[in-house]
Order: structure tokens, then C-alpha cells, then sequence
């Protein structure tokens, strides 16, 4: 019997599952011709190319399905002992060939082994003349059931994604990729380097959140502009200091030439000078945000899309008193979240109202369990991760025009925050790349399999295996994430969790297009 295979559709389009094919693995009849069985490595595809499986397509057992499956629902594929043929027991290493079609009736095939260890990402084959659209699948050795989610590529450059979306989307309710400490990528230690890209690559490749650590070179002289770039109390840099400026020109830069998105920034003072918030306040105010007012959203109230495309949101996490701001106009500055609570599993904390009589105008949920001191640790950090994106995905956002009054809306949500960051300085296990790589590689076999979905209750899983029930979206809610703010995001080319992040946006989208039909 072939090892079942969870199906997951990540587009936002209906697709039906026709057929399923098993044939013995090319790479493992290439392997026993020479006596060694030759197991994928993590340079090679988990799925054979269809051109490896061309001398080997003869079937030794095929089953026609006509399951369809709504955006973000699942099946589980398996072929039953009983139906098996004779020779289907000498398959050592049976490879399904898995043929899907659109409803324009266009069909695409790929291939997929269930056994395979590692991770892959392969294109689907088009099957019809002139297809309107590509799609590729993300292979997940998930335990017990492997998974194989398709996504579409439906988005020419992740340098512009945002700009197919509706204007009114309260930044609240957008699925958005960030990352933590984004200007550690410099040759550092090992337990400071949080990034393996620079920012303008972070950016080109989706990353919408950056998060900012800085100390002022001087204590007391504002007139002193320049802002060191620190993660804690450590330079980022083993070859001499490095500077906010260059990064924020970096952003200014990006947005000109892609002036439909929106750019997340959260700036925090660290580092082991002894300047102040307030100091760090009035050099920012008088140095870098007034000068670019127009590039800058500094209002403390969670914006539409419209209001701050081309500009970078400021999300403050320093402290300011009013001797800053003589200038009403300067007031208020950003998205206050200075009561942020440490290590925090969950939090929900409003930003400090505008004025006494003023009601709070923006809020943030937050997940940021950042002291993971021991590795038995790393995976209580990755259950809070996943059960922040599920709290994230519960939420129904209101939109003005379409779920809400366009004239006095129901306020935004609140944004929710979820850090998969985590790090002991002191302990190798626990350096930001080694729990990067556990808990990065959980959140995105989450989103690929049960993200979203309905639950079968306990022991229901093994239930969906044997009668293969298709897995229904939840009820409640948007099925966004959040703001998703990871570590060693692109390592080695991989950008699957960033595109996984941007494909959620079609709950949303879904929802926003049924309303408006």
C-alpha cells in the first residue's frame, strides 16, 4: 500500500483532483541498478522531474477522483489494499502523479513521493495549450501524513505584491511577512546575526515588516544625527559600526519605484549608551521624519491602505514626553506600542490614547516568547507561534463599503504581532539561526496542513486518512496571519514561509470580492 498524501489547496480558486498514478521511483531504480538506494539530500528535488519519470511511466495502478477542493481545504489521497493489482507490491518506492483541473478546464500534473524526507518546491507541468496560470506545490514530510500544498503563481513580482489589494483593507486585516532585527545581516557572531539578506533583497522578495534597534552616538547633543544600528547590547557589525541612515534611504528608495506598497517599521532604542528615549525621539523628529513628513505615516491610529501606500508606518517602541513636540502638527508620533510586555505568549495591549479625553485609537495582539534559554525549549516557542497565527486567522476585519459603513466604519482590528525570533545569547543551541531553523520549518508545515481548517477532534485524523474526508476552511474569521516576523528568512534561496504569508491575503480577498459580487 502507498504511504498517504494530504492534499492542500493554497489558491484562491476551486480546484478538483481527477486522477492519481503510481509508478516506481526513477531514483530508485537508478539507485539499485548500482546496489545502493540513493536518498534524497536536500540539494535534490523530492519529487522526480517528469523527464526522469518518462522511462518509467507504466502504471501499475491508477484511480480517478473528482474531489474538489475550495481554497484551503484538503484531502488525503490513498490507494486501499483491496484495490490494488498483483505487481503493485514489487513498487519499492511508489511516486504518485497527481492530475488537478481548473474550472476553465485546464489540467496540470506533477509528481510527488510520499516516502521523501526532505522538503521540496516543484512546478506543476501544464497539461492544456496556453494555461492562464502556473501553480507550484510545497512538499512536506509531515508526520504521520506527508504534505503537498498547491499555491498559484499568481504574483509577477513579490517587489509589488501588495499592490493587488483593495485600497480600503485595514492594515490590520493584510497578511504580512517581517523580519526581526532586519539589519543584522553584517559579517557578526553567530548569536547576533539574525538575517542572512540585506534589506533591499528582504524588500524585493516581500519582507514588509523591518524591526529596528538603535543608540544614539551621542548621549546629550541632538545635533549629533547619526544612530547606531545595535541588537541588544552587541554591535551588528565586525567590521566597524553600521548606521539607521543608509537603511532608511534603502526603504525610501524602494518605495519610489514601487509606490503601491506600505512598509511596517518599528524603531527601539538598545544598545549600552547612556542617551535617553526622549534624546532618541527629538533626534529621529528633527533629523529623519520631519525632513521626509511626506514619506512618513506617523499618526497613532491603525491606517487604511490607501492612506500610507508609498510610505513607511512608524511603530514606536521609545517613549516621548511632550518637550519634543512644540509643534502640535509633530504630535502624535507613530503607533505607540511603548507598553509592550516582554516575552510575552500573549498579549493584547491598547497604545496610550492621543489626549485624556481621547479614546484609544490603535491596539496591538502580541506574541514575542523571545527567551528561549534552553533548546527544550524551542518547541513550546513554536506551539505559541502557531496558536498566535490561529488567533490571527479567527479574526473577521471590517472593511469600510463592503462589511462595515464606508462613512463610519467599525474600527480596524487589532494588529497582531507574531515573532518566531527567539534566542539565548549565551547558549549555541539556542542562537538565533539554530531556533530559526526549527520553529521557521514548523509555522510553514502548519500553514501547508492545518492551518485554517476545521478540526476532526482528537484521533480524528487517522478517520480522515481512512475514508478521505475532505478537511473544510474554519467558519469564523478571515484566515489572515498577521504580521509574521521571522528570523534567517531566504536561507539558501528558500522564500516559501514569505510567499506562504502573502498567499493568506486571499481569505480576505475572498471575502472582499463574494461582498461586492
Amino acid at each position: 500500500m502507498s504511504s498517504p498524501l494530504t492534499v492542500r489547496n493554497l489558491t484562491p480558486i476551486a480546484i478538483s483532483l481527477l486522477r492519481v498514478e503510481r509508478f516506481e521511483d526513477p531514483n530508485t531504480l537508478q539507485s539499485k541498478a548500482h546496489g545502493y538506494f540513493l536518498s534524497p539530500k536536500s540539494t535534490t528535488p523530492a519529487t522526480p522531474t517528469s523527464p526522469e519519470l518518462s522511462g518509467h511511466a507504466q502504471s501499475f495502478n491508477h484511480q480517478d477522483l473528482e474531489v474538489t477542493l475550495q481554497p484551503f481545504e484538503s484531502y488525503t489521497l490513498k490507494f486501499p489494499n483491496q484495490n490494488q493489482p498483483r505487481n503493485a507490491a514489487t513498487l519499492s518506492s511508489p511516486v504518485l502523479r497527481i492530475t488537478i483541473q481548473t474550472a476553465k478546464a485546464e489540467r496540470y500534473r506533477i509528481d510527488s513521493n510520499p516516502s521523501y524526507t526532505q522538503k521540496s518546491t516543484q512546478a506543476f507541468t501544464a497539461l492544456s495549450a496556453n494555461p492562464s496560470a502556473n501553480y507550484n506545490a510545497i512538499f512536506h514530510p509531515s508526520k504521520p501524513i506527508p504534505h503537498l500544498a498547491i499555491q498559484s503563481n499568481h504574483i509577477p513580482s513579490y517587489a509589488s505584491w501588495m499592490s493587488t489589494l483593495p485600497d480600503n483593507l485595514p492594515l490590520s486585516a493584510i497578511s504580512i511577512p517581517g523580519t526581526h532585527n532586519s539589519h543584522t545581516h553584517y559579517r557578526a557572531l553567530p548569536s547576533v546575526r539574525c538575517q542572512v539578506h540585506d534589506i533591499k533583497t528582504q524588500l524585493e522578495n516581500g519582507i514588509r515588516f523591518l524591526d529596528i534597534r538603535v543608540q544614539p552616538i551621542h548621549a546629550t547633543d541632538t545635533s549629533k544625527k547619526e544612530l547606531y544600528l545595535v541588537h541588544g547590547a552587541f554591535p551588528i557589525s565586525l567590521t566597524g559600526p553600521k548606521y539607521l541612515a543608509p537603511i532608511l534611504q534603502t526603504c525610501y528608495n524602494f518605495l519610489a519605484a514601487h509606490p503601491s506598497e506600505t512598509l511596517l517599521v518599528s524603531l527601539k532604542r538598545e544598545g549600552v549608551g547612556s542617551a535617553t528615549d526622549d534624546h532618541l525621539a527629538t533626534i529621529l523628529q528633527k533629523h529623519y521624519i520631519t525632513p521626509n513628513s511626506t514619506r512618513w505615516y506617523t499618526q497613532n491610529k491603525t491606517p487604511y491602505l490607501s492612506s500610507v501606500r508609498g510610505k513607511l508606518i512608524l511603530l514606536r517602541r521609545y517613549t516621548i514626553s511632550p518637550s519634543p513636540f512644540n509643534n502640535p502638527n509633530e504630535k502624535p508620533a507613530g503607533l505607540d506600542a511603548t507598553a509592550w510586555p516582554h516575552n510575552s505568549t500573549h498579549a493584547l495591549f491598547p497604545s496610550s490614547p492621543s489626549s485624556p479625553t481621547s479614546p484609544t485609537q490603535s491596539s496591538f495582539c502580541l506574541q514575542d516568547y523571545c527567551e528561549v534559554l534552553v533548546p527544550s525549549l524551542i518547541p513550546e516557542k513554536l506551539h505559541h507561534c502557531t496558536e498566535h497565527l490561529a488567533r490571527a486567522a479567527a479574526v473577521t476585519h471590517p472593511i469600510p463599503g463592503v462589511t462595515t459603513d464606508a462613512s463610519h466604519p467599525v474600527p480596524p482590528a487589532p494588529l497582531h504581532l507574531n515573532f518566531l525570533s527567539a534566542s539565548n545569547f549565551w547558549k549555541r543551541a539556542c542562537w538565533p539561526s539554530a531556533i530559526a531553523k526549527v520553529v521557521n520549518e514548523g509555522v510553514e508545515r502548519g500553514m501547508c496542513g492545518g492551518f485554517y481548517l476545521q478540526s476532526l477532534g482528537s484521533g480524528q485524523e487517522e478517520e480522515e486518512e481512512e475514508e478521505g474526508v475532505v478537511r473544510k476552511r474554519q467558519e469564523n474569521g478571515d484566515g489572515s496571519t498577521g504580521v509574521v516576523i521571522m528570523d534567517c528568512v531566504g536561507e539558501n534561496g528558500d522564500w516559501d514561509l514569505v510567499r506562504l504569508v502573502i498567499g493568506m491575503n486571499m481569505g480576505v480577498l475572498l471575502k472582499y470580492s463574494f461582498c461586492i459580487a
